[in-house]
């Protein structure tokens, strides 16, 4: 049985995990069409700065949706859990914008559906693919 410190390092290895120890900066230096630049350029233009790290979550939003707003951010969590994710942070989240967001229902399940024809890449490592072309990496594995 694992004690409380125990799982808690746990949770702090999985997190680490999921960020890119890339800046928005140094990610913008990838070259243009790459995934790389793409984030950087993302990540730019939403207001979050030059100096902020990437993770997880900002290669999703990017490959999943291309912008950012409340109501792509929880599409992207029923995109997800479409493609398998059944991650705590996908439940919540969808349960969250199904009770706050009940006129966008109809979208989330469009957007669950359009997941579940994607092929499983939501727990690649998106490190290796920061070289890589994005339109490459969403026909590769049918993100719509």
């Amino acid at each position: 049985m694992k004690t409380m410190k125990e799982k808690i390092e746990a949770v702090r290895q999985e997190f680490d995990k999921t960020t890119i120890n890339l800046t928005a900066y140094q990610l913008a230096k990838y070259p243009e069409e790459t995934l790389g630049h793409q984030v950087g350029k993302f990540l730019m233009g939403s207001n979050f700065g030059q100096n902020v790290y990437a993770d997880k979550e900002d290669v999703l939003q990017l490959l999943i949706a291309g912008k950012n707003s409340v109501k792509e951010d929880l599409a992207v969590q029923f995109y997800l859990f479409g493609n398998g994710s059944n991650s705590l942070r996908t439940l919540a989240a969808m349960a969250v914008g199904a009770a706050l967001c009940p006129h966008y229902l109809s979208y989330f399940y469009k957007r669950y559906k359009e997941g579940k024809k994607a092929l499983r890449f939501y727990d690649i490592d998106h490190m290796r693919l920061l070289h890589v072309p994005v339109a490459r990496i969403k026909d590769t594995f049918l993100i719509r």
